[in-house]
């Protein structure tokens, strides 16, 4: 015999009832790679690894600025955050420090860093879930005009964020802060003359539409972050927060080789469509991960003197530093 149809709304609807959703704020747009292929990869792993119990809806750039995320997430008014610790120096410098370790997932667990990094922040009401590295090597310029002489960015107005700082500096350019969803609309208005970047996205935001360059070597690494609000985390059962755990995990150990190999496809096509490499001097490439590297730890430091330099400490008693003795 049939069951009747109001049995079964009331079935589907204690399911639906059970169901808990999550609201997760991304700093990059959402048709960016680092959403598409970081953030939606984890929240399509978490439904699927819970079976539909644990539901996460997407707001971008475009509800709160990158720079502004942290503090709304931290409240509660929204439960998860994909970001990179550039966005919130003004609040830490550990998030933007982890870039100059290493890209290695399971040193970070093994060596305590992972720990560390979560303790940190949950003195600020939030709750680590992953740190996604986004590739095996980290940045890229993306220039309107060609590499010539050293050093290599003399004279240039470089969009960035503070974690290129002191690398633009060091190659004689100056640095503009500004989210990417900016970078277009400036580079056609000549406002600034190139961007700092990761290796993936270029394409997604249209850059190769008004600059003709793409810098070589890449240099240093570059990492995201998840975190949940730390209440609602409290607030959910084990079970759930085990495959938030869990999924966070697994996807730190393949966000490195998609984003690789991303990168190589989208070189391909930025040529395809007119844009070059263009290659700093020797003298400024063997000098790129260092400047980097050092300047990143001195941004972390300067913001959070203590727990950067233990990080540091971490880091460099456990070889995931260039910087090490």
């Amino acid at each position: 015999m049939n069951r009747p149809l109001t049995a079964i709304i009331l079935m589907l609807s204690a399911s639906q009832a059970m169901a808990t959703e999550l609201r997760m704020l991304t700093s990059y747009d959402q048709t960016s790679a680092y959403t598409r292929e970081v953030a939606q990869r984890y929240i399509e792993r978490v439904e699927e690894a819970s079976q539909g119990d644990l539901t996460i809806g997407l707001n971008g750039p475009d509800v709160v600025s990158p720079f502004e995320q942290l503090q709304p997430v931290s409240a509660g008014v929204f439960d998860l955050l994909y970001t990179h610790g550039a966005y919130h120096t003004n609040t830490t410098g550990v998030g933007a420090a982890m870039d100059a370790v290493f890209v290695g997932p399971d040193a970070t667990h093994e060596s305590g860093l992972w720990d560390y990094i979560d303790e940190h922040y949950n003195e600020l009401g939030l709750k680590l879930i992953a740190i996604p590295p986004l590739g095996s090597s980290g940045f890229q310029y993306v220039l309107k005009e060609p590499i010539e002489g050293t050093p290599g960015l003399e004279g240039r107005r470089i969009r960035g964020s503070a974690t290129y700082t002191s690398t633009t500096q060091g190659l004689g350019g100056t640095p503009v802060l500004m989210s990417g969803g900016d970078v277009y609309s400036s580079l056609d208005r000549g406002v600034i003359d190139g961007a700092a970047w990761g290796l993936n996205g270029v394409e997604d935001f249209g850059w190769d539409e008004v600059a003709g360059y793409f810098s070589k070597p890449t240099f240093g690494q570059t990492y995201t972050y998840l975190f949940i609000n730390l209440a609602a985390f409290n607030a959910l059962d084990e079970e759930e927060q085990a495959v938030l755990l869990e999924q966070g995990r697994a996807l730190e150990n393949e966000t490195a080789g998609i984003l690789d190999e991303l990168a190589l496809q989208e070189w391909e096509s930025l040529k395809e469509k007119g844009m070059q490499e263009t290659h700093f001097q020797p003298d400024d490439a063997e000098r790129l991960d260092a400047l980097v590297n050092e300047g990143i730890w001195q941004l972390g430091i300067d913001k959070s003197p203590e727990a950067v330099g233990t990080m540091r400490e971490i880091a460099e008693q456990n070889n995931m530093t260039a910087t090490s003795e």
